[in-house]
């Protein structure tokens, strides 16, 4: 169905805290919500259906219409008949998926009536303009602090005012992530740019070095997506080399769906971000998070990108000049970076 033949259902608009807010034929309340943002039951997921107590969870994806409506919105099962499903096939990304789905299961459903239940449609908030935002970011180790949601530019997408978001300001989108019904329907808190561990925003400069997502692919093939600090998960020994029953070795534990990810891969990242970096005091405190990464591991490849990383420190430290030290370093190790980077599968 058109976004244009399902808007003429929403025929009262209410202004309400400076946003506009759409009340639908059947009454419902349809208040605007930002990309990426979800939630349980009305006004966009039945509630009580198939049973009482049982609560349908909704998504809104990443893309907006023309005509200001979320384009990609994605369904889930209520928790009862996801046990069912035993982790698979919970999520619809399509009418005519959910369809099939209720005809499958549900063979004397009234289909019209499931729909009528709920707001398939979902307002977005409005969105600023991301082309200046863009090319802030680009700008390595350039300090930006998340504008208020009031500024003249106008409402913010992101659920965390945080205007230079990269659900708003990546071009090339990153994949759509799974539901989360515990941190990610917490108001201000964004799965995009804000730290699972802290729930503060994390920083762009230098290419993103002090934080790592998990791509993890969970449920139906999404990732799960929530982002930490580096060092936020190294003080909660959740990074790095950690033993006892967590067992890391240079990995990344992720608190939200317990997957691990490898460390070198970013810790080599790290050292390439070094390269075109001018300043002595910002290629340390990147090189460092680097070290508190590696440190320990039993893993080659952790050892010798170590052994490289601690050898560019101690000659900043004495003073050499950052060209110089790259150079060297470069035209002495060439052979052994390219060993790390098969190991962690880079080349």
């Amino acid at each position: 169905m058109s976004d244009k033949k399902e808007a003429g259902e929403i025929n009262t608009l209410v202004a309400s805290n400076g946003s506009t807010s759409r009340i639908s034929e059947t009454g419902l309340h349809l208040y605007p919500v930002s990309i990426n943002d979800s939630g349980e039951g009305l006004p966009y997921a039945p509630v009580d259906w198939p049973n009482a107590g049982d609560k349908w969870c909704w998504k809104a994806g990443k893309r907006v219409s023309v005509s200001g409506y979320i384009k990609d919105r994605y369904l889930y099962l209520p928790k009862r008949l996801r046990a069912l499903k035993e982790g698979r096939g919970y999520t619809f990304r399509s009418r005519p998926s959910i369809e099939q789905y209720l005809r499958s299961e549900f063979p004397n459903v009234d289909i019209n009536g499931f729909f009528a239940s709920f707001s398939w449609m979902i307002p977005a908030k409005e969105s600023a303009s991301s082309k200046d935002m863009k090319q802030k970011l680009m700008s390595s180790g350039t300090k930006m602090e998340p504008s208020p949601s009031d500024s003249p530019l106008g409402t913010i997408t992101c659920k965390a005012g945080n205007r230079i978001c990269s659900s708003l300001t990546a071009e090339n989108p990153l994949p759509e992530t799974m539901f989360c019904d515990i941190c990610c329907t917490e108001p201000g808190f964004c799965r995009d740019c804000c730290c699972i561990l802290c729930c503060k925003t994390i920083s762009s400069d230098y290419n993103g070095y002090s934080y790592i997502r998990c791509e993890a692919t969970a449920v139906d093939g999404y990732i799960c997506g929530h982002i930490a600090h580096v060092d936020c998960a190294l003080r909660a020994y959740m990074a790095g080399t950690v033993g006892g029953s967590i067992d890391l070795d240079a990995e990344y534990f992720c608190r939200y769906c317990d997957s691990r990810t490898d460390l070198v891969s970013h810790a080599l990242k790290l050292l390439n971000i070094c390269t075109s970096v001018a300043s002595s005091a910002d290629i340390e405190k990147i090189l460092n998070v680097g070290i508190c990464i590696l440190r320990g591991s039993q893993k080659r490849s952790a050892k010798q990108l170590l052994h490289r990383i601690e050898s560019i420190m101690s000659k900043l430290i004495d003073g050499a000049c950052v060209e110089d030290v790259f150079k060297k370093e470069s035209s002495a190790d060439s052979t052994g970076l390219e060993q790390i980077c098969t190991s962690v599968h880079c080349i």
